[in-house]
């Protein structure tokens, strides 16, 4: 069914081409992995992963001399043949004054997330080393109308921001019951999570994300400050999914090639994050035949995540390879706990085929410090990229 719609998509795009001349777009990112511990646990595996490869159309139609019509549609696909052949990624429809702003309605990337560019994540899209594997705040957020300013309106100046709606009246505390028998008797778990915020989500903007960023091309200067309201992301440290999160996020980049370093760009990153109301909880509770109930209350109160991170890439003069490093480091607080830190670093070489196609080369390893053994995980990794 899937399959059947993105053909319909693209064939009604392409017999309306005199209109809107749509692109087809997409890229496909392979690589070879040789991961030790994975998952951290006593095992080594080689995978074949597909690293959020893509396809996509998009477009826009003059409508006026000032107004166009824009449109996106993107999904993640498999390479590798594992997973689900299309998987949502951004998609949108709105209207663009040309040289001043566009406003955008569908689901995005949340402007937190794109404040940080490739020179922030150099291993953007990999599936084991990715920054989403160690900070909260990588999300694509739903039902959103965004609004973006032009670069060139200001003079590099941009600001952009985006309104989630929420679409229930329902507060954030969820249940999921399961029940299994054997031999006569009945085990019954149901799992209460509270996921950080006590009011209803039904009105307009019950999540909001915003950034304002500055590109300077001739100083080879770019930077961000970003922060979240109420968006649901993800605590890596205690595996805590749809948290709705506050967070604030600085990024910035350096290209040294106008002070003479031709091919060197630094890159940095700062972030906290934390539940909107302080309220995350994991309740779990077992009936069993003949025994009495058990309560586990898992309460997360003073949860918060402080993070930074180090970038370099090296394009070497006169040569198609580029050398990059990384080091993200993570630190998650819980009232009453011991603080968690994850550790994400690596080396990767990149050679450029041409603008389209890349093979690469990839050496990192993420740790973890509350583990006590198998606490680092190790990948070796050979890959090729290609866009359309």
């Amino acid at each position: 069914m899937k399959k059947l719609l993105l053909a319909a998509t693209v064939a009604t795009l392409a017999m309306n081409a005199a209109q809107a001349a749509p692109t087809l777009y997409g890229k496909l990112n392979v690589t070879l992995d040789n991961i030790d511990n994975n998952g951290f646990k006593d095992e080594s595996v080689i995978k074949v992963n597909s690293n959020a490869s893509r396809i996509g159309v998009k477009g826009e139609e003059k409508l006026t001399d000032n107004l166009s019509a824009v449109y996106l549609a993107e999904w993640e696909i498999s390479a590798d043949g594992d997973g689900d052949v299309f998987k949502n990624r951004n998609r949108f429809v709105g209207i663009k004054s040309n040289g001043v702003a566009t406003l955008k309605v569908g689901q995005h990337d949340s402007y937190f997330k794109t404040a940080a560019g490739n020179n922030q994540d150099i291993f953007n899209d990999h599936n084991e080393l990715d920054m989403t594997a160690v900070l909260a705040g990588e999300d694509r957020p739903k039902n959103i109308i965004g609004f973006e300013t032009d670069k060139k309106l200001l003079g590099g100046l941009a600001f952009n921001i985006m309104f989630q709606q929420g679409e229930n009246a329902a507060t954030s505390a969820t249940a999921k019951k399961s029940t299994t028998s054997l031999a006569g008797v009945t085990k019954e778990t149901t799992v209460v999570t509270n996921y950080g915020l006590k009011d209803a989500r039904d009105g307009f903007g019950d999540g909001v994300s915003a950034s304002l960023t500055y590109e300077n091309k001739d100083m080879g200067l770019a930077a961000a400050v970003a922060a979240n309201r109420a968006i649901a992301s993800k605590f890596n440290a205690y595996d805590l999914s749809g948290i709705y999160t506050d967070a604030v996020r600085v990024t910035g980049s350096l290209d040294l090639g106008a002070m003479g370093a031709s091919g060197l760009v630094l890159g940095a990153l700062w972030q906290t994050a934390k539940p909107t109301d302080d309220v995350v909880a994991v309740i779990t509770t077992t009936k069993e035949t003949n025994k009495p109930d058990t309560v586990k209350n898992n309460s997360f109160k003073g949860l918060k995540e402080d993070a930074y991170g180090v970038t370099a890439a090296y394009a070497i003069p006169s040569t198609p390879v580029k050398l990059k490093a990384q080091y993200i480091s993570a630190t998650t607080e819980v009232d009453g706990m011991k603080d968690r830190q994850q550790d994400l670093y690596g080396v990767g070489a990149d050679y450029q085929i041409n603008k389209q196609a890349r093979f690469y080369g990839i050496v990192a390893q993420q740790k973890r410090d509350w583990l006590t053994k198998d606490d680092k995980k190790t990948n070796i990794g050979l890959g090729m990229e290609y866009n359309f």
